[in-house]
């Protein structure tokens, strides 16, 4: 989603290929394609054929699984697990944490069933597509995740709003403002958002700056 990467894109302007927003920056081109495997996929394709890299890196702001993480950490992915088929792919750069990739993870049972089959630290929805191109493409893989919520933190049910890639916000504030117990929620995701948002791209700046 361009929440996640908009800290690091300030003032630079997008091109739009194939329903992909391309950023290119000075030694890196930032592809913002939407939510789910099947948008990552397209805009990693995108991404490939605008920019020819060497390295592909997922980005973006996950779910602990872990109760140890906390809103706000930055961590390297070691391995992505797709959770629908069991593929598993290592990271060329290596880390710390384990991301399962799952399209419908809503509530800590379910992340406690993620971190008791898989050993996973974190969730999210897209990093296996964009390792699996890589790994169809030849190129090295790699990801790096910023924590939104934690372990115990009960979403909204927000998989319903998400349509074609893109996040309905006018139906998701229609539903919440009916429905009174998420309104201290709301104001926590926005503000966890935020921040793991914020650390997110300092981490990616750096790693661009870097060249690690």
């Amino acid at each position: 989603m361009p929440v996640e990467v908009a800290p690091l894109l300030d003032g630079v302007k997008p091109e739009t290929v194939n329903g992909v927003d391309l950023f290119a920056l000075p030694q890196a081109v930032i592809a913002v394609g939407g939510i789910g495997e099947k948008f990552a996929r397209r805009a990693a394709e995108v991404a490939i054929g605008f920019a020819q890299p060497k390295l592909l890196l997922s980005a973006g702001i996950v779910g602990a699984i872990s109760p140890k993480l906390r809103v706000g950490e930055v961590g390297r992915i070691r391995e992505v697990v797709e959770v629908a088929t069991g593929a598993r792919y290592l990271t060329s750069s290596g880390g710390d944490w384990v991301l399962a990739t799952s399209q419908d993870v809503s509530d800590a049972a379910e992340k406690r069933e993620l971190l008791t089959k898989y050993g996973a630290d974190v969730v999210d929805m897209e990093a296996a597509a964009v390792a699996q191109v890589a790994k169809e493409r030849g190129l090295e893989f790699a990801a790096i995740k910023s924590i939104s919520d934690d372990a115990e933190f009960e979403m909204p049910p927000m998989n319903r709003f998400i349509e074609e890639g893109k996040f309905d916000t006018r139906s998701f504030l229609v539903y919440i403002a009916l429905r009174p117990r998420w309104w201290p929620t709301l104001g926590k995701i926005k503000k966890n958002s935020a921040l793991a948002a914020a650390n997110l791209c300092r981490a990616v700046e750096h790693l661009i700056a870097s060249g690690q």
